[in-house]
């Protein structure tokens, strides 16, 4: 019997199905991306991303009314973080993506809250440890190319005073049995624990408290996040801002092929740092395949491309919309083996990898251009 899949926002357990997602999107209250989304998006932007495409970002709270309101020529911001617990692998990557499509589409200012704090609360880690992969990890996210005149990066143990000054503003509307009930705290969690998801809530209205104008925010984010910006939802409006709005994704499958990605598990994922030959190592050892146990049987009734972890990150990092679709084609009837698959994504991955190393050594130069400052949004809206 297969184990249920249970989602929170610091564990993931059991394997996640199709039927997972749209359960816990329910669950949670969010809607599915529909056709109708889709159209909307593509006559705005003029294409839809692959990663919409292809459902990876498959839920969301109220996009309609950013689009719709966009049309009318309202602006808003984008507003997405990263925890630094860890070294950053393609699993982590690949939502920045998309959201530096948004940005680039609907050329938008796009918040990055890093929460140091949160990692520090939530995990067994030292303070010199959290600084270290706090600027790494920065560091691989504007790799992407993001520009500095339209991201601003937060730190929140850097950005404190303007963050905490209305954090506690929030947390006057949140209870503990509210904490409790949605993210499971006991009273023997830390105090720091509860108050947390206050920190997390404020990039989502910084900008209309600090332009004075009611700017609304998407917030792209993975699944397991829904939790604290469903009670951000909540709070926010009794402030006097609009509720943000949000656009959720699946996780990026783990190499094994259940669960997700993991810092904790070097062999889960493909992290930036690898080399050429550990991207081939762990693609031939641990990824998790679509195909036959034997040559003879994918020559004969071919593989699944749908499941099989090599295709979907290729076809997450291929550009060619026909290639990809040609790759498919000959892979699930059997003219491509498993192995070729594998070499091919390895190949792909490793290029995608060596894209970033100019772009990290520009922002690398260029760091205080990239780190929110409260007075650009002044007068900015």
């Amino acid at each position: 019997m297969t184990e249920k899949a249970e989602v929170t926002p610091w564990e993931v357990s059991g394997d996640l199905q199709e039927t997972d997602y749209s359960r816990i999107a329910n669950q949670f209250g969010a809607k599915l991306i529909d056709e109708s989304i889709l159209k909307e998006i593509k006559e705005i932007t003029g294409e839809i991303h692959p990663f919409l495409h292809y459902g990876i970002f498959f839920a969301h709270r109220d996009l309609d009314i950013i689009l719709q309101n966009y049309r009318k020529g309202q602006p808003f911001y984008l507003y997405t973080g990263r925890g630094p617990s860890g070294n950053m692998h393609l699993g982590h990557l690949l939502p920045f993506m998309f959201t530096k499509w948004l940005q680039e589409k609907f050329n938008v200012d796009l918040l990055i809250q890093i929460t140091d704090d949160e990692k520090y609360l939530f995990r067994d880690i030292s303070e010199q440890e959290i600084g270290k992969l706090t600027r790494n990890n920065i560091l691989d996210i504007l790799s992407l190319g993001f520009k500095p005149d339209k991201t601003h990066i937060i730190v929140d143990t850097e950005q404190s005073g303007i963050l905490y000054n209305q954090a506690v503003r929030v947390s006057r509307h949140i209870t503990a049995s509210t904490a409790k009930a949605v993210f499971g705290f006991t009273d023997s969690d830390s105090i720091g624990k509860y108050f947390f998801t206050s920190m997390q809530a404020v990039p989502a209205f910084l900008i209309s408290a600090l332009s004075g104008k009611n700017v609304r925010c998407l917030i792209p984010y993975a699944i397991d996040q829904d939790p604290h910006f469903k009670v951000a939802r909540d709070v926010i409006p009794k402030l006097g801002y609009e509720k943000p709005s949000s656009i959720i994704s699946k996780f990026i499958p783990s190499l094994k092929g259940s669960g997700k990605m993991s810092s904790s598990d070097m062999n889960s994922g493909i992290y930036l740092n690898d080399t050429p030959k550990e991207v081939r190592k762990k693609l031939m050892k641990y990824a998790f395949s679509g195909g036959r146990e034997t040559a003879e049987q994918q020559r004969k009734y071919g593989a699944n491309p749908d499941i099989d972890f090599a295709f979907n990150i290729y076809r997450m990092l291929e550009h060619d919309r026909k290639k990809i679709e040609d790759i498919y084609s000959r892979y699930k009837v059997g003219e491509i083996l498993s192995g070729e698959m594998k070499q091919l994504a390895a190949d792909t991955i490793s290029a995608f990898l060596e894209t970033l190393k100019p772009a990290r050594e520009l922002a690398e130069k260029n760091f205080s251009e990239f780190m929110f400052n409260a007075d650009d949004f002044r007068d900015r809206y």
